[in-house]
């Protein structure tokens, strides 16, 4: 993996991305964890910090109070402008009367995070940064016109096991790339519990199938020291979400 071409190719997008739309700024949700932490750095680098605002939008409800003050943290370090809006009391009025489905909730609110994000945007001639990476695309774990509605997409074509290397190369400190994925949804939610199959295994899995055309009916792989189960639920996971992917996300194309 060479960070540095990899780093070289993402600032060249983001810098024509910014240049071709008219675009005064990107604006970036920070949520404390290790791909918007990423994406907010090589935003800083190559547009300079003044050019990069970062939202952080807890629910106090799912939000760990310490994902907020590593977001604070962060901008600090870039010298980023940030900014902290707490939604808690707002979700909570907009979904009064609603009825209680967690999964609907929890898209909810990641369009609700999006929606301010789009607001800072216009109100700045921004552009929304999306935070998303590879792995996640490819197996839908996002949720649609939420973390899967922005208008540039950086650090998508690399592999959540690839974010974590690079975001060493970054300087990112240790305990953001130490820390379990979530998108903080519902508390205790984690992105490795929820599918299934740790990102170590599930990366694996991606660069050995055909992911486009791969389908549950289809005769699955072997893969050397992952299980057939967990093959299994990846293509699971691939196969409910393909509704996804109806829409060409605007990514940084490394290869």
């Amino acid at each position: 993996m060479n960070e540095a071409l990899i780093f070289d190719k993402i600032s060249k997008f983001l810098l024509h991305e910014v240049k071709e739309r008219n675009a005064n700024c990107v604006v970036i949700g920070i949520s404390g964890g290790i791909d918007s932490t990423v994406a907010a750095f090589v935003a800083a680098k190559s547009l300079g910090p003044k050019k990069v605002l970062g939202l952080m939008i807890p629910d106090y409800s799912v939000t760990p109070k310490v994902d907020v003050k590593d977001g604070i943290e962060i901008s600090k370090q870039l010298g980023i402008n940030y900014k902290l809006i707490d939604i808690t009391k707002g979700k909570k009025i907009l979904l009064k009367g609603f009825p209680n489905n967690r999964l609907a909730r929890g898209n909810f609110l990641v369009r609700l995070r999006m929606s301010i994000l789009y607001y800072y945007a216009a109100a700045k001639s921004g552009l929304v940064l999306g935070t998303a990476d590879k792995s996640e695309l490819q197996l839908g774990y996002f949720t649609k016109h939420g973390d899967g509605g922005a208008d540039i997409f950086p650090i998508a074509d690399l592999y959540k096991t690839e974010i974590r290397e690079f975001a060493k190369y970054l300087g990112v400190p240790s305990r953001i790339i130490e820390k379990v994925s979530s998108a903080r949804i519902w508390k205790g939610q984690t992105a490795e519990g929820e599918i299934g199959v740790n990102y170590e295994t599930i990366d694996k899995i991606l660069k050995n199938i055909p992911v486009d055309s791969i389908s549950i009916k289809s005769k699955l792989p072997k893969i050397q020291n992952v299980k057939d189960k967990e093959i299994r639920l990846v293509v699971e996971w691939i196969e409910s979400n393909r509704h996804k992917h109806e829409l060409e996300l605007p990514i940084c194309k490394l290869s």
